[in-house]
This record gives C-alpha cells, structure tokens and sequence, in this order.
C-alpha cells in the first residue's frame, strides 16, 4: 500500500501504536510542528485516520491499521515502535521496545519477564504469554531464552491459547529442559482431547521432576495437578489417582494459579467418590485469603462449584455460581472460564427447561478454539435437539469426537441416548448399556457424582429390562435420599414405582408414586422436562388402572409444561394418551370454554386487547384473563402460535 509521503509516517506509527493518540504527540512525525493539524485533516478526509477534533485525538482504523502494518518496511516497523514506546504505558511500552529491538538485550529481556509473572499471576496469562515470548525473542543467551520460551507455553495454555502454546512448543528444544517440554506437550494433548498420551507424558514428567531429595524444580506442581486430571479424565479411579498424587508430593509453589488448580481438583475428586455435597465442602474449606486470589483462581473455583452444585440437582444455584464465575473472569483472563462456565450454565438451563437459552450457549462454546470444550459445547446442542426432537449431529453426542474417549464425553453420550430413546422411541440404550466401549459413560453416570442422571439411567435400565442394573441404581439413589433435593428424590420414586409396576403389585406401586407426589415440591420449576415425563407416566398408570379422571388430569399437566418448553415427542405423548381417553379435540386436551373460544377468534383475527373487549364489552383485563388461561391450556406462549392453532383448528 502506497501512502503519500506528507502523512505516511504519521499514519504507519498510529497504525502500531493501535490506540488513541493526542494530536500534540504527532508533532515529531512532521517537518513543521504547525503542519500537524492540516496533515491530519487531509489523512482523515482520505479515510486513513479517524479524527475527533473537538478531543483532539486521532487514531486508525482497525481494517486501515493491519493494510498499513502489512506493507511496512522493516526500517519503518523498527521506528514506529520506537516512537509507540516513548509513548505507551507499561506492558504496551515494553512490548514496543522488544519489537524495536536490533538484537539481545538482557535488561529488557527481565523487565519483560517481570512483568509477564504480575500478569499471570494477576489472572492475564494471555497477555502474559505475548510478553514472555518477547523476552525471550530479546534474551541473551540459550538458556534464559528456552526458560522464557518455557514460561511463554505455560501462560498460553493458562489462557487456552493452544495455538500460541503450540508456537512455544516448537521453538523449545527438547533437550533444553525435557521434562518440563514433556510436561507442557502433555498438557497441550489434554486440551487437544488426547487424554491417554497427555497423562503418559505428564507421569513422565512427574516422576524426573521429583528429586530423590532437596527442593522440588520448577513445574512439578503443575505436571502434577495435570496428570491427575488427565487420568481422572481417561477414566483412572480416584483412589489410584490420590495414590500418585501422595507419591510425587508435590510442593505447594505459593503460586495461586496452581493453589486454586489442587483445590478445585481435591474437590473433584471428593465429589467423585463421596457425592457432589462434599465435594462442595472441600471447594469452601480451602479457598485461599482473600488478597492471593485473582480473577482467574475465582473463575475458576466458581465454575467447579457450578458443576458440583449442577450434580447435585441444584440448577439454581449452579446458575448463581456461573453469573459469578463470569464476573470474576474479565475478558483479559481469557476465554477458558467463560466457555466453561458457558457448558455448565447450558446444561443447567436444559434443566430448568430453558432450551433457548441453553441451545445459545452451547452455539458459544462449539466455537471454541479448544477441542474438548469444542465437543462439550455439540453435545449440549444435541441434547437439547434430541429433547426436542429434532434432528441432531450425526456422530450421536457431539459433532467433533475428542481425539481419545474419556470420562465427560463417554457419560455425554449416553446421557445423550438415554434422551433420545426417550424422545424417540429408540433403543440405542439398551445397545450402550452393553457395549465395553461405554463402560466409561455408565461408570461414572452411576457414580455419587450424578445423582439427578442417575435417575435416567435406571429408568432406562427398567426399559431395557436390565433389572440388576436398575435394583442397584435405585438402592444407591435411596441411601443417598437424605442429601437429595427433594425433585431427585421424587424422580428416583417414579422410577421405582415404574420398575415395581413391571413386577410388584399395583398397590405398591400406587404407594411409590404417592411418596413421589409428596416429594414434588417445585418440581416443575427445578426440572420441567422431568417434571412432565413423571407426570405423564403416572397417567399411564392410572389408566391403566382405570382411573380415567385422575389420568386426563395428569396428562393435561404434562401437555401443559411439555408445550411451554417445547418438548413436541413429549407433547404428542400426551395428545395420543387424552385421544384414548376418548378427550374432546384432536391435539387440544384442554378444552375452552365459549368466551375463551370467543377471545382466542378475536385474537387471532389480529385485535388487540382492548379491540377485542370492546367487541366482547368487557375490559381488557378480562380478555388478558381469558387469554393467559388459554396459552396455559394450549400449551402456547404468543398470539403468533394462537393463530397458527386457531387457523389448523378450523382446517380440521
């Protein structure tokens, strides 16, 4: 790109420094200090530069500002930067510097570093990352430039930036420092989905980084963390993985990256072997004062505390821990928090019935530069088109397969399955519940861990006619009801009266879904999609029994909640369980009464509220009245679906 020569240097040097600049610092970029202001008016006119005289600030524009960068000479890039550093504040400044610089300079190399370390541990390890490989681009020697090069790695996969700790990764030399190399690559294949070499590598790393005696080296905490994490994550039981963990003993480096890493996975783990209430204890027990926490250690233990408050059946509160997860993590932090809390706050509003939200965030985190949120974020997509109904990805549970199985992805799956059978009539559980492949998925889905998807697994399990997989289910479910929430204990009632129906007597089985009735307190608002499955069921049942009122009453309640939440398979269950009732109307199993009929014609023909009540002459409130009740039993939520119902209604 040819710049005209009065305004190059102006335009090229605003270009690097990438922000706002006050007029009077252009004045050494010109011949004659006067001849600023005109320059600056004529770059503007011609769209090189964006100008605010009022303010007196001038600045280029972003597509403008890479074209001007791409076509510098390497003289003009060097004295660009020289003059962005004179100006620039801290890390700016000392990044302009490096950039500038002709070859080693060691003092600059350190400054560098310094000020990398306050960024990491103030929770900006993407930034820290560019700074640390800038240090080691200035370094004066091999080895501190490997070390920086090292650290470099470290901060980018801190941030999540694979493609930068990737770039590190290759210029680090092996033998330069082997185990800390192999400690790194092994994360990387972690974040990549590779969970079997990562932990390989990173076990490696741990056992030539523990010193037969003295002080442990640099990075034997987090090779350590991280191989536990690998292997938890390959599906390696936790009582080995605390067994490594007391066997390479690593120091606490005072660092509160890794103190708030070992403390999110100590609760894990507790999670994992002694239920999710525990493992919550563990998070609150061992948070660190409140002056060595940084946003991202906050992040991040309020992320693991979603999840375990998730597990444990509670949406609402996983919900509050995402919100504060979101506003520890500024976007300086990079975007490892947000896309983990994202996947967690998804699936809490899946949940909670909420599937627009979640299908949104799972769109977010299925852009993720990192494979294995990648593939989280696909398999909250097709959970919520399977619940729907709808078509969804063709490998099942997630459009992108991590490179190897493990623990979340294996459970995904199923729990995908178990959702799609349920919606579709298939039998694709039945076929998991018996492949060695997924061994993994049903470990960990009847664990303590999961004590809501738990209750899936042993209503698919009585569907599939595996009575011993379902007996030991529902007896884990009932010695752990007293630290259930009580929808958890009133979904794990339905499926016991559900296996008990197949074999037991009606009484008893009556009896199973009375206590369930008792423990449905706020059902359907913690979990509606189970909510209405339940109540569909115990419709079943009652029909069965010959209960025709009691049933239509429970079919009529799951219509209801599965038109609001959009569950259609749900919802045809139920149309075809009234229209065996002999229930008036094809797909209405609420009938209206005639001024709702009257309203829902006048509405549809496209009045308003106060149109239609003085048709009616009655208020408008009425009419708001007699609207409200019918979206309740139509199961619809906009004058749009009303007059889509009222115009098939006609058809018919």
């Amino acid at each position: 790109m040819r710049l005209p020569r009065p305004y190059r240097r102006l335009v090229q040097c605003l270009a690097v420094l990438g922000e706002e600049a006050p007029l009077q610092w252009l004045g050494e970029l010109v011949e004659r200090v006067q001849e600023v202001a005109p320059i600056v008016e004529a770059a503007a006119e011609a769209g090189l530069v964006v100008w605010h005289p009022g303010e007196g600030r001038v600045s280029v524009a972003g597509p403008m500002r890479l074209l001007v960068i791409a076509t510098m000479s390497a003289s003009e890039t060097c004295f660009a930067h020289r003059w962005a550093a004179r100006h620039a504040q801290g890390a700016a400044a000392l990044l302009h510097r490096a950039a500038a610089a002709c070859g080693p300079d060691e003092d600059l190399a350190r400054q560098l570093d310094a000020q990398a370390r306050r960024l990491a541990a103030g929770g900006r390890p993407g930034q820290a990352a560019e700074l640390a490989r800038r240090a080691a681009d200035v370094s004066d020697g091999a080895g501190p430039a490997a070390r920086r090069t090292a650290d470099a790695a470290e901060y980018a996969l801190r941030a999540h930036d694979l493609a930068h700790a990737r770039r590190a990764l290759a210029r680090l030399e092996p033998d330069a420092a082997p185990a800390r190399h192999r400690a790194l690559a092994g994360r990387l294949a972690v974040l990549e989905g590779r969970f079997g070499e990562g932990a390989a590598r990173l076990g490696e790393a741990c056992r030539e980084l523990r010193p037969a005696d003295g002080p442990a080296p640099e990075g034997l905490e987090a090779a350590a963390v991280w191989a536990v994490e690998a292997r938890w994550l390959a599906g390696t039981p936790v009582t080995e993985l605390r067994e490594s963990l007391a066997r390479w003993d690593p120091p606490h480096s005072g660092d509160p990256y890794w103190e708030g890493e070992r403390r999110c996975l100590d609760a894990v783990l507790t999670a994992a072997t002694e239920g999710p209430a525990q493992g919550l204890a563990v998070l609150a027990a061992g948070a660190p004062s409140p002056l060595r926490r940084t946003a991202q250690t906050r992040g991040r233990a309020a992320v693991t505390e979603a999840w375990l408050r998730l597990e444990a059946g509670d949406p609402e509160g996983s919900e509050a821990a995402v919100r504060a997860a979101l506003g520890a993590a500024p976007p300086a932090a990079g975007d490892q928090v947000r896309e983990m809390a994202l996947t967690v706050r998804g699936h809490a509003l899946w949940l909670r019935g909420a599937w627009g939200a979640a299908e949104a965030s799972g769109r977010i985190v299925a852009r993720s530069a990192v494979p294995l949120w990648r593939s989280r974020g696909q398999e909250l997509l097709d959970l919520v088109a399977a619940a729907r109904g709808d078509a969804v990805s063709q490998s099942g549970a997630g459009g992108e397969e991590p490179a190897e199985p493990s623990v979340p992805g294996a459970a995904a799956r199923l729990f995908h399955a178990l959702v799609t059978d349920e919606t579709a009539g298939g039998t694709r559980t039945a076929a998991l519940l018996r492949a060695g492949e997924h061994r993994l998925g049903l470990d960990v889905l009847s664990g303590p861990l999961l004590p809501w998807r738990k209750v899936e697994l042993a209503r698919a399990a009585v569907t599939a006619g595996d009575g011993a997989l379902a007996a030991a289910l529902l007896d884990s479910l009932r010695s752990e009801a007293a630290g259930l929430p009580p929808w958890v204990r009133a979904c794990a009632s339905w499926v016991d009266a559900r296996a008990t129906a197949l074999t037991g007597s009606r009484e008893a089985t009556a009896r199973l879904y009375a206590q369930a009735d008792e423990a449905a307190v706020s059902f359907e608002a913690a979990a509606p999609w189970y909510y209405a499955r339940y109540q569909a069921d115990h419709a079943e049942f009652l029909a069965a029994a010959g209960r025709r009122r009691d049933a239509v009453d429970r079919y009529r309640a799951a219509w209801t909640v599965a038109g609001r939440i959009g569950a259609e398979p749900l919802r045809l269950r139920c149309a075809a369980g009234l229209r065996a009732l002999r229930m008036p109307g094809r797909t209405e199993p609420f009938a209206l009464t005639a001024r709702e009929t009257e309203v829902a014609r006048l509405v549809s023909s496209g009045l308003t509220n106060r149109e239609a009540a003085a048709r009616l002459f009655v208020t408008p409130a009425s009419v708001g009245f007699h609207l409200g009740n019918i979206y309740g039993k139509l199961g619809i939520r906009s004058r749009y679906e009303l007059r889509r119902w009222w115009a098939g209604r006609n058809d018919g």
